[in-house]
């Protein structure tokens, strides 16, 4: 895909803060023609920009899980990704990330309790590859991956 304009952005923006908005009420919005933002989505959908559009739920309303980060040593042998991604397919992942620094990976999960936990830790540890794993349990989170909106302050625009 070629490289976004400002109108790409300013439609990201407003589809990051409100998926569900209706596509007229959308083009009212940013103040251009319903045909335009229906080619705008079709090309973004098409170029794989805009992946999926999607609910965030507050989990902690429906259920007293945990979040928790796992920090993983892995020996990174030729077959070690083949290894973690089967274990990483897990429901209860939500993220896998790959990084650099102390740690090999990093593992954001959320579980139902201690017990679970455990449960995921021994997956984690029952490959050949993991060397160690390091747990932290998340209290409180001040900010979640779903507020991020890379495009507001550069492309604001009139409600």
């Amino acid at each position: 895909m070629e490289k976004l304009d400002s109108l790409d952005k300013r439609i990201l923006s407003a589809l990051i803060d409100d998926s569900k908005v209706m596509s007229k009420q959308l083009s009212r919005k940013l103040r251009i023609h319903p045909n335009t933002l229906l080619q705008r989505l079709k090309k973004l959908e098409a170029s794989g920009v805009l992946m999926k559009y999607s609910a965030v739920v507050d989990f902690a309303k429906v259920d007293k899980g945990m979040d928790v980060l796992m920090f993983l040593d892995v020996d990174m042998e030729k077959s070690w990704e083949d290894s973690l991604r089967t274990v990483c397919k897990s429901p209860e992942v939500q993220s896998f990330l790959l990084i650099s620094g102390e740690h090999d990976v990093m593992i954001v999960a959320r579980v139902r309790d201690e017990k679970h936990l455990a449960a995921l830790m021994r997956k984690m540890q029952s490959t050949k590859v993991v060397k160690k794993t390091t747990t932290h349990i998340i209290v409180d989170a001040y900010t979640h991956p779903y507020e991020y909106n890379p495009f507001k302050e550069e492309w604001r625009f009139a409600d």
